[in-house]
């Protein structure tokens, strides 16, 4: 399943409400991935991550298995698990789909979506961002925040495949949006001005405006990702593939990992 941060929800199958150990690890290491805490095209071994996290190797395979299947990561036969690299079509790809896609769930929404969840949406929204800016949250929780408001957008549509679809776009660009200058708590004010437009879109059962606001939000997030990849990948040290710009160069390793309790 999509969480509303383009991840998968973790599961509670324990009668006391622990999260699986599986699951756990699922999300300390995609955490990491998404955030360039570890490198596009760096291997990852079970035996090294068991021993980094003091688990056993079984999660751990089984934590890469569900990273593998959201395309982060990719297995190397007897060798272990490759970071997926990211290009340059692969923006365009994830971005000009969203595009189409979340804008059409926004078109939809403004003609189907009732008034109350419509209220709803506004108003848990722009309740969470006042949360958040009183607190001292990391960038995922950022990121969870903002996929949430498109998620719900997409299911306001009406459209249950449509909205799978923006779930999985939502996840395959996390990585790619977390380079995004202005994915951060310094656009947290413009984040609920924009929420404001399109949810008064929806009031106003404007499906035009509400397409509009929405397919620039996210033309304008990938101008400034493919800005930054660009014309600054190698100063932050970002790596792309050959066929991209050119650029060679490795993001900084992220901190030792605390052990995960099981």
């Amino acid at each position: 399943m999509v969480s509303s941060g383009g991840g998968r929800r973790v599961r509670n199958n324990s009668p006391t409400g622990r999260i699986s150990l599986v699951d756990r690890l699922y999300k300390e290491i995609r955490d990491k991935i998404i955030t360039w805490g570890v490198s596009p095209n760096e291997i990852l071994v079970e035996t090294r991550l068991a021993e980094e996290y003091q688990v056993s190797k079984t999660p751990v395979r089984e934590a890469l298995a569900l990273l593998s299947q959201d395309g982060l990561v990719e297995v190397l036969p007897r060798v272990g698990y490759r970071v997926t690299s990211i290009s340059i079509q692969d923006i365009h790809e994830i971005f000009d789909l969203r595009v189409l896609l979340e804008g059409e769930a926004a078109a939809q929404a403004a003609v189907k979506a009732p008034r109350n969840e419509i209220t709803a949406l506004r108003d848990s929204h722009l309740a969470r961002a006042e949360e958040l800016s009183k607190e001292t949250a990391s960038v995922v929780e950022y990121l969870h925040f903002h996929d949430a408001f498109h998620s719900q957008i997409a299911e306001l549509s009406g459209n249950a495949r449509l909205a799978r679809f923006v779930g999985r776009l939502l996840r395959d660009g996390a990585r790619l949006r977390m380079i995004d200058p202005l994915m951060s708590w310094s656009a947290l004010e413009e984040e609920q001005k924009e929420a404001k437009r399109i949810c008064k879109a929806f009031f106003e059962r404007d499906a035009e405006s509400a397409q509009q606001i929405m397919r620039d939000h996210i033309i304008q997030s990938k101008s400034r990702t493919l800005e930054f990849l660009i014309q600054r990948g190698t100063q932050h040290k970002i790596e792309l593939r050959k066929e991209t710009a050119g650029t060679e160069a490795r993001t900084v390793k992220g901190s030792k990992s605390a052990p995960i309790r099981q």
